[in-house]
């Protein structure tokens, strides 16, 4: 007789768990045990999926910086248009919303994530002033470039408030791009106007 097979993924409940207590206690005083805990496996079973804390930080923010970085390098493959914009912007918020728990661990224990990822955070920020200078328009101006950086951090502002907020990630989503899109719809106006 051959016996049933769980369907558990262990590891997506292990990240679940983890992202829960990273983001509402913090990193430091989060042990894997208390993950283990409350995914009710052992601390060796985690053990089995993870070495260390700092391997699951990695797997967990990894996969964000990895789907961010590949928004961050789609303008390389477009060129600037009023079509384009909105393709990109729509693309950049669907990431930031599809990661939206992730937000206050990354945001929280910055110590922690910047000694995971050192120099991978580097690259992400070089692709990331490449993709506001694109997003700033055809010959930006110095306002301009401005608002294209502030329009991505209004996106940002989802990483460290949408996950707490009790909408749904499509009213998120469309709350994000008419924002977005207001700070970039001035752009080329004079400053004060």
């Amino acid at each position: 007789m051959q016996h049933a097979t769980s369907s558990r993924d262990t590891k997506a409940e292990i990240h679940r768990a983890a992202v829960h207590l990273f983001s509402t206690q913090g990193y430091d005083k989060t042990s894997l045990r208390e993950i283990a805990e409350q995914v009710g496996i052992t601390k060796a079973s985690l053990y089995y999926h993870y070495s260390s804390k700092q391997e699951l930080l990695r797997a967990i923010v990894g996969t964000f910086l990895d789907d961010m970085f590949q928004i961050l390098k789609l303008p390389e493959t477009l060129p600037w248009s009023p079509e384009n914009e909105r393709l990109v912007l729509r693309a950049y918020v669907d990431v930031v919303v599809a990661h939206r728990s992730t937000g206050p661990t990354l945001l929280r224990d910055i110590a922690a994530v910047l000694a995971a990822f050192g120099d991978d955070l580097d690259a992400l920020i070089a692709q990331s002033r490449r993709f506001q200078l694109w997003l700033a328009g055809p010959d930006p101006s110095p306002a301009d470039r401005l608002r294209a950086g502030a329009a991505v951090e209004t996106v940002g502002a989802a990483m460290s408030a949408g996950a707490d907020l009790a909408v749904t990630d499509e009213e998120l989503r469309l709350v994000l791009l008419d924002a977005a899109g207001a700070v970039l719809a001035r752009r080329g106006l004079p400053v004060g106007e």
